[in-house]
């Protein structure tokens, strides 16, 4: 990673820390994107994070692939924000919470795929949008913390 985009993926992740710090969760969405851009160095010329870069590096499904115009794709957090927003409230409540401790939840967890609009359509549908299935917190089920396991259950191939 080159070092002005580590320092900005750093500074993110400071303002993760104060916003979480300071039980503030409604803006995490845009720390998460602008330190995902810098983590990949989707950046501009200008070293600005650049959401639209998403669109080629992330994992596409097999359908979106197939999808000539930008509009008919989506790009989708392969865990909810309200899923990543619970485990930085894990992070607080355990009194762990440090911007090494969210470097390493990011790392783990943040993620984007491309999906079709169809196939966002089937996962709304479904009720995924914003949340995980329940098995995926129930040990003994199938897809038990598999990331993975709302877009298996759309049947949404990689």
């Amino acid at each position: 990673m080159v070092a002005t985009n580590e320092f900005s993926a750093n500074l993110e992740l400071q303002h993760i820390y104060l916003e979480a710090y300071n039980e503030r969760y409604h803006s995490l969405r845009q720390y998460f994107e602008a330190y995902y851009c810098y983590r990949h160095n989707l950046v501009t010329r200008h070293g600005k994070p650049e959401w639209q870069q998403i669109y080629s590096f992330a994992r596409s499904s097999i359908k979106a692939k197939t999808c000539s115009s930008r509009k008919d794709k989506v790009r989708v957090l392969v865990l909810p924000l309200s899923v990543l927003t619970g485990k930085l409230k894990a992070l607080v409540r355990d009194d762990e919470l440090s911007v090494e401790s969210i470097a390493q939840l990011l790392d783990q967890h943040l993620d984007y795929v491309i999906l079709s609009r169809s196939e966002w359509q089937k996962i709304t549908q479904l009720g995924y949008e914003d949340r995980m299935p329940a098995s995926f917190y129930q040990a003994d089920k199938t897809g038990y913390q598999d990331a993975m396991y709302r877009f298996n259950l759309a049947e949404i191939q990689f």
